[in-house]
């Protein structure tokens, strides 16, 4: 019996030293999304501001309204592409978190396609 309580303990450690190396996983893959989504935020404000500069342009230039409309829906179809890309990200931190909290080997749940993001 004072064999199988070393191998219990070794298990013990073993699974515990597992668990830390997800968390550690976990947490990094967290924050390398937390990171991408701040940049793709930063994107996203860049180009609003490049549009206000555009703008401003058209209409000093004399331009009509089909060339400030033609700049807006550019503008948009940009800004919804970025916004895609950051709610994927919160998707994904989404499915880290659910795939931790679980307790169990989560990798397959990380994966799932189509999670619904937070606002």
């Amino acid at each position: 019996m004072s064999q199988q309580q070393p191998n219990n303990l070794l298990a013990s450690m073993k699974r515990a030293s597992q668990r830390f190396v997800g968390v550690v996983a976990d947490t990094g893959a967290k924050t390398m999304l937390k990171t991408d989504v701040v940049f793709l935020e930063r994107d996203i404000n860049a180009r609003k501001h490049a549009f206000g500069i555009e703008v401003y342009d058209l209409l000093k230039s004399g331009s009509g309204m089909p060339e400030v409309q033609k700049a807006f829906e550019a503008c948009q179809s940009d800004i919804a592409h970025l916004e895609a890309k950051v709610d994927a990200k919160k998707g994904e931190m989404q499915a880290i978190d659910g795939s931790g909290s679980a307790g169990g080997g989560g990798v397959e749940d990380a994966e799932t396609p189509g999670i619904p993001s937070t606002p």
